[in-house]
């Protein structure tokens, strides 16, 4: 992330909210993000058990393409740049997605984020502590909207809520995390309705 980018959002974000945004970011291995120059994964959805989704990435950070192989089809996307139509227009929006799965943590601080803390509250058991995200139209779906369930003790993501719409809710555990490359990222979400996410085979590829 361009250091110019990191001050502007502090002066956005600052106070408890941004704090806390910081710590999340902190505690997912932000620090070590410039290090990054590849990161493999599968993402994977699945139903009662059944595989409904796999999409194999292959994402070169240092050279923003991600190879991404899924439903038959292979096709690789300059991120800097993607195309508007075809395959390449599919395989970048499959990357939004998947990747947002992956290191949401780690984008806490991406331009046109907006972070706001709120009241703490019991989560899945346990009492966390709470950011709400928003965005500045950015990204493909700029009207979503996400509450964020942090462990208090730990600073990472324990769970979130995605709000598409107002009014509409859908609960999703981040946990089974993983230390790779330097980065410390979720590898499974359990949804409602039975649909789990996963992060399968994952690899972060960093500069020594």
């Amino acid at each position: 992330m361009p250091r110019d980018w990191i001050w502007s959002w502090r002066r956005k974000n600052a106070g408890g909210a941004g704090q806390l945004a910081d710590a999340v970011w902190k505690a997912s291995g932000g620090e070590n993000w410039p290090n990054v120059k590849a990161i493999d994964f599968t993402f994977a959805v699945e139903k009662a058990g059944k595989t409904l989704v796999s999409a194999e990435h292959h994402w070169d950070v240092a050279a923003q393409t991600d190879h991404v192989k899924w439903k038959g089809k292979d096709a690789t996307v300059n991120l800097a740049n993607p195309a508007g139509d075809g395959e390449a227009k599919a395989a970048y929006a499959r990357w939004v997605n998947d990747s947002y799965w992956l290191i949401a943590p780690l984008k806490l601080k991406d331009r046109g984020v907006h972070v706001a803390e709120e009241a703490s509250k019991t989560m899945d058991g346990a009492e966390c502590e709470v950011l709400r995200l928003s965005f500045g139209q950015v990204g493909l779906t700029p009207n979503d909207q996400y509450r964020l369930y942090i462990n208090p003790a730990t600073k990472l993501l324990a769970s979130w809520d995605y709000m598409p719409e107002p009014g509409k809710s859908v609960h999703g555990t981040w946990e089974d995390y993983q230390k790779s490359g330097g980065l410390t990222l979720a590898t499974d979400h359990k949804m409602d309705g039975d649909v789990r996410i996963r992060i399968l085979n994952l690899k972060v590829t960093a500069a020594k």
